[in-house]
């Protein structure tokens, strides 16, 4: 191997390195981005039917347990993100919750196939 082919092949190396470490460097940043809190979803809230304007009280526990009307709803925690709660019920149905940048603002309720409007507990 002479000197300028040595030359280009440390060049080649350097160059994929640097990318490659630039490519780990944005993924590390999106992942911690990515990465969100429940303190959005956590709370009281009052739950209005979007067909039948009926409301229902909704608290979300610090360990995202969820009662309706006083009653826990046992579910697990399917999936998070900054703007989206989603948990499996105990009879495989989803319930999503969807927030905007400040608090949830609805929940769909898979097995009735019904969206909620979730507004403050002091408003009714």
């Amino acid at each position: 191997m002479n000197a300028k082919n040595l030359f280009e092949s440390g060049q080649s190396f350097l160059q994929h390195f640097v990318r490659s470490s630039r490519h780990s460097s944005r993924h590390q940043k999106k992942k911690q981005s990515s990465e969100s809190s429940p303190m959005i979803f956590i709370g009281s809230w009052k739950l209005r039917h979007s067909e039948t304007a009926r409301t229902h009280s909704l608290v979300i526990g610090p360990d995202l347990t969820i009662n309706i009307d006083h009653r826990t709803i046992p579910a697990q925690v399917v999936s998070m993100a900054p703007d989206k709660l989603v948990l499996l019920d105990h009879y495989g149905y989803h319930i999503t919750i969807t927030a905007d940048d400040e608090a949830p603002v609805k929940m769909f309720d898979e097995a009735d196939d019904v969206v909620y409007y979730i507004i403050p507990a002091k408003e009714s």
